[in-house]
């Protein structure tokens, strides 16, 4: 592939992966679903750690492993050990 090509294949997957239609089923929808750049950071760590298998069990348990944490992953995480 020339610069061309590989050029114009990213922009193709881009348009195909950046959009809320292909985020709504993927397990990128859970960082997605914070605005603090801190907790985005965070639920995207963890949602990677878990993305092995189906999406739609990958989606269930990021959800349900930012519940435990009260849905605030930067604070959950920050005040871990004070406990």
């Amino acid at each position: 592939m020339n610069k061309k090509d590989i050029a114009e294949f990213l922009e193709e997957k881009y348009i195909q992966y950046n959009n809320s239609n292909f985020i709504e089923d993927d397990p990128v929808k859970i960082p997605h679903e914070y605005t603090k750049t801190e907790d985005i950071e965070i639920a995207g760590l963890f949602a990677s750690i878990l993305a092995w298998g189906n999406r739609k069990s990958i989606i269930k348990s990021g959800e349900n492993l930012l519940k435990i944490m009260d849905n605030e992953p930067f604070k959950f995480v920050k005040n871990f050990n004070e406990n």
